[in-house]
């Protein structure tokens, strides 16, 4: 405690040396830890300071701000982090430091939405006559086949073409809802088609995809 107490006063004495007005501390934590995190010094002009004096408050500040404020650092896939800032200051005492945090917190937020897919004649009598359902993400396709059937080298062939397509359409597809301006998450694409239902006589199938995007909220 007594060195705590040290570490105060002659912080607090360098800040009053140096004419400073406030700190802020940049940050962004997710992922179960601390990202990066910067502290900057201004005068009552807002300018920024610098000195080697000053970069010597950062040493107390990284310890003593994590003291004074909670980060919430912990993810769980659907809460990923957060980022913002704090905003440091002397009390009106002038004999300790007051922080302020305003942050915003960031979450992966998935959609699912229905599609329809144009097949070609070769590709609908394949999905009609053999497969039963197939599934998967933007890196590759599942498929599975109904029971004692055989497949041809000319259908091997269609289903390769038709999972480059799929692949293709479930990466490119535009999503209804996309939270305003939500920024999509890269390689977040799934999807699911069960041909019993979703194949229609007009050579059309229809498929559920799933992406997930970057929300953002500001934190009250």
């Amino acid at each position: 405690m007594k060195t705590q107490t040290v570490e105060l006063e002659q912080s607090l004495k360098l800040w009053k040396k140096s004419m400073i007005d406030h700190c802020v501390m940049e940050f962004s934590c997710g992922g179960d830890q601390m990202n990066e995190f910067t502290f900057l010094f201004y005068d009552e002009n807002k300018n920024v300071l610098h000195s080697e004096d000053i970069t010597t408050l950062d040493n107390f500040f990284e310890e003593e701000v994590f003291d004074k404020v909670h980060f919430y650092v912990d993810s769980d896939g659907h809460y990923l982090g957060e980022f913002g800032t704090v905003h440091i200051e002397l009390n009106n005492d002038g004999d300790d430091f007051e922080y302020s945090k305003e942050a915003s917190s960031e979450y992966s937020e998935a959609v699912t939405e229905k599609f329809t897919f144009q097949l070609t004649d070769d590709e609908y009598d394949l999905l009609s006559e053999k497969i039963s359902d197939f599934n998967g993400d933007y890196s590759g396709l599942v498929v599975n086949y109904k029971l004692d059937c055989i497949v041809t080298d000319k259908e091997i062939k269609t289903m390769s073409d038709f999972e480059d397509k799929i692949l293709n359409f479930v990466v490119d597809v535009e999503f209804e809802e996309r939270f305003g301006e939500a920024e999509a998450q890269e390689e977040s694409e799934n999807f699911e088609c069960n041909v019993q239902d979703g194949l229609k006589e007009n050579k059309t199938i229809e498929l559920f995809i799933s992406r997930s995007y970057y929300v953002t909220i500001t934190n009250d």
